[in-house]
């Protein structure tokens, strides 16, 4: 056990001194302050939680989000998401057969920030506030319910390459994250109230950021 210990004590001490050139050189090619923007697109799969409406009601999908970062490299950052969601409508006692289509568009804005792991490697951090619609059926005659989505998510962003065509990092993202809805606007009796106003879900996510210097 003295042995391990040691060795892996030795083997830290040993890769620390080129981890740190690693991020010196990182940041002089990226000086820590600049203002950098990244547009991604991201896959992802959400799982309602079971025994609620949301849950209870609907087959997910694949999910579609767009995301624009705003930031100051070393420092927290904004960005803003717009999300389309595939689902289709179970046997249910609330909709009553009416409609046979649903969709779930969400906009929102998130703070992240993110953090150097290991060389090409960031850990990223997100707390966001969304507003879910479920949109049921087609105009004239539709059915929303509006939800809001407060949601943390933690990610993996790994750079696939540097400065292409001297304009862009490419990154790859995937990670997960987990959200608490709220539909406290939607008008129903006291009896269903809890569950059809609230829900929580996870989700898995896999994209790409384009990171322009």
């Amino acid at each position: 056990m003295i042995r391990k210990s040691l060795f892996a004590f030795l083997l830290f001490w040993a890769i620390l001194p080129g981890f740190s050139q690693e991020m010196k050189e990182e940041e002089e090619r990226l000086p820590k302050g600049q203002f950098t923007f990244a547009p991604g697109a991201a896959l992802g799969y959400r799982a309602f939680e079971k025994g609620t409406f949301l849950g209870d009601t609907y087959a997910v999908g694949l999910s579609y989000r767009l995301t624009l970062d705003f930031g100051f490299h070393g420092y927290p950052g904004i960005g803003i998401y717009f999300d389309k969601q595939e689902a289709s409508i179970q046997n249910n006692r609330f909709l009553g057969g009416f409609f046979t289509e649903v969709r779930m568009p969400e906009t929102g804005i998130y703070l992240y920030h993110q953090v150097p792991l290991v060389k090409n490697l960031d850990l990223r951090g997100e707390l966001g506030y969304g507003q879910l619609q479920v949109i049921h059926g087609l105009s004239p005659s539709r059915f929303i319910l509006d939800y809001g989505n407060y949601s943390g998510r933690l990610a993996f962003q790994y750079t696939l390459a540097k400065e292409v065509k001297g304009v862009f990092d490419l990154k790859l993202v995937f990670g997960g994250d987990y959200s608490l809805l709220n539909g406290n606007k939607i008008v129903i009796n006291p009896s269903d109230r809890s569950y059809m106003q609230r829900a929580s879900a996870v989700q898995g996510i896999f994209g790409i950021h384009l990171l322009y210097l």
